[in-house]
């Protein structure tokens, strides 16, 4: 084992178990609290203008391919940080909670194999009314029932299991994705072994940056997650009547305010412990260099945070501040009007 090897002691990588616990909230709420299948007529659909569908479907295949794209690339850079020298406990904790989250992930995907006829999430947003909106599209190849295509069987609504596909392909997607958001935080956790104050305090200004830059691409990959969500809750959206269009938009608005939610209270799960623990190690550290007489002087013990990119920056306050609200603002934003 080299002596430079990373190391990240195992307790905290049981920092894992609040996004665990939020994202079982979410179940709980959501299989609890909301109608399963929301009875939404679909009188309230406009007749001869089922091509608009395909404009829900333009948006959908982009957001999906964008936020796939962004997960693969934050699972593909926590996977480069571990193929750095780490220690083989280090290296196992992380391999343990990246497939923990994948699986808990896709278990909705096994669960809506084994019972094809279960509930989806477009349920909760009537049904019927996605079934008879969407079954207005086509896919090629897909002329009869039986037919397959690149995720299977066409069924008798092929634009619903477009739909219901790539549902599932982005539940894998967001296991790689999350999981090594996680990760990625967790390991700004590293430890300095050196006993030296000017060793421990550029390793802890290293633990912040990353730490910063890793809240930053979490608020990146899950706004982009909310757009995917808002893609699909607004695909019927234009085949609404006039008159019925901002009530159905409304029950839009609010579901996706509902993820956007749950999306800030997953990265602040994942950062806050992150955050808490370093901001400890910043208060002793700077404890341990007052023992020096010349950091006695509070504008030279400044100046020394300062210059060890230890001091509190007001801009990253903001910064950080934003980056944790970024799926609610990201909710408010794909619901405004003009986006419809």
């Amino acid at each position: 084992m080299r002596l430079n090897a990373r190391y990240v002691p195992v307790r905290y990588f049981f920092i894992a178990l609040v996004p665990i616990f939020i994202f079982i909230q979410e179940s709980v709420i959501t299989g609890q609290f909301f109608t399963a299948d929301l009875q939404v007529p679909t009188n309230i659909l406009e007749d001869g203008r089922g091509w608009l569908e395909a404009a829900g479907r333009f948006r959908f295949l982009g957001a999906t391919w964008f936020f796939a794209a962004l997960a693969a690339m934050v699972f593909t850079l926590v996977l480069r940080d571990l193929a750095r020298p780490t220690r083989k406990e280090t290296r196992f904790a992380a391999g343990v909670v990246l497939a923990l989250i994948f699986v808990l992930a896709i278990l909705p995907t096994f669960e809506h194999h084994s019972d094809p006829d279960g509930p989806r999430n477009f349920h909760r947003l009537g049904a019927d009314l996605f079934e008879a909106a969407l079954g207005r599209g086509t896919l090629p190849g897909c002329v009869l029932p039986d037919d397959r295509w690149l995720l299977g069987l066409c069924g008798k609504t092929p634009v619903i299991s477009l739909l219901n596909g790539m549902m599932d392909v982005i539940n894998i997607f967001a296991g790689m994705g999350v999981g090594a958001l996680i990760v990625g935080m967790i390991l700004c956790l590293e430890e300095e072994p050196a006993h030296d104050i000017e060793a421990k305090a550029a390793q802890l200004a290293t633990n912040l940056r990353r730490m910063r830059r890793q809240l930053y691409l979490s608020g990146l990959v899950l706004t982009f997650g909310i757009f995917f969500a808002t893609s699909w809750m607004r695909w019927p959206l234009l085949l609404v009547i006039s008159e019925q269009r901002d009530a159905y938009s409304a029950l839009v608005s609010a579901a996706s305010l509902f993820v956007g939610i749950y999306f800030s209270l997953l990265i602040l799960s994942f950062y806050m412990p992150v955050a808490l623990i370093l901001d400890g190690r910043r208060r002793e550290l700077t404890r341990a260099a007052t023992q020096d007489g010349v950091l006695q002087d509070p504008e030279k013990r400044a100046d020394w945070k300062k210059a060890h990119g230890l001091s509190t920056d007001p801009t990253e306050v903001f910064k950080s501040g934003f980056a944790l609200a970024a799926p609610i603002l990201a909710a408010f934003a794909g619901n405004i009007p003009i986006a419809i």
